[in-house]
């Protein structure tokens, strides 16, 4: 997102009429990316995560109810936050998915990155 606003920037030094598409194209990525990442209003937003005994992770997309399977392609795992690249079965790009500490409850927070670093070690 601050690549998309920091390319705005850029292409002022440019002629008018390249300034105005470039602006229009890097105006709808930046609209896609609040939606996905920051609102989670968009299709390809993840809406919700299980991670249950076996080590298997699904995910549900915002305004669909069928859980999708998934792997883990990389983790960066933080005391404030995780982040994750998933494959999701059925999709060529990997879904991104940023979980911060204080976006769910501390103890699920805790359990969640604990889980997660076990797996590190597990495979």
């Amino acid at each position: 997102m601050f690549i998309t606003v920091g390319a705005m920037a850029l292409v002022m030094v440019l002629p008018l009429p390249a300034r105005l598409v470039l602006w229009l194209i890097l105006g709808f990525n930046l609209y896609w990316l609040l939606t996905t990442y920051a609102w989670r209003a968009g299709k390809s937003a993840i809406d919700a995560v299980e991670l249950d005994n076996e080590a298997s992770l699904s995910v549900r997309f915002a305004g669909n109810e069928v859980w999708h399977s998934c792997q883990i392609k990389s983790r960066f795992i933080h005391p404030w936050l995780t982040l994750l690249s998933l494959r999701v079965a059925g999709r060529k790009l990997p879904v991104k998915l940023v979980v911060a500490a204080d976006a769910v409850d501390a103890e699920l927070f805790r359990r969640w990155r604990v889980r997660l670093n076990l797996e590190i070690v597990l495979e």
